[in-house]
């Protein structure tokens, strides 16, 4: 059983090993729930939007390029 303090903010490090398993990350949000005076913590999964941004082009490319690159793959590798 891992031990932590809260501090007089309310804060409570995670252990490094329990953040490991759960594989969180720094500014990685969880959620927290309580039944029974048991305290649940349950990462918050990324959707796909918190990616926007993320990517960027070297050039711009057209909408033709796009669909050239796009008619070029071979989908049956």
């Amino acid at each position: 059983m891992q031990v932590s303090s809260i501090t007089s903010k309310g804060q409570v490090t995670i252990p490094a090993e329990i953040r490991k398993s759960l594989h969180l990350a720094t500014g990685q949000k969880v959620k927290f729930s309580c039944k029974n005076n048991v305290i649940t913590i349950v990462p918050i999964e990324k959707d796909i939007s918190s990616a926007f941004g993320l990517l960027k082009a070297s050039k711009p490319v057209t909408l033709s390029e796009m669909d050239e690159a796009i008619a070029r793959v071979d989908y049956d590798d």
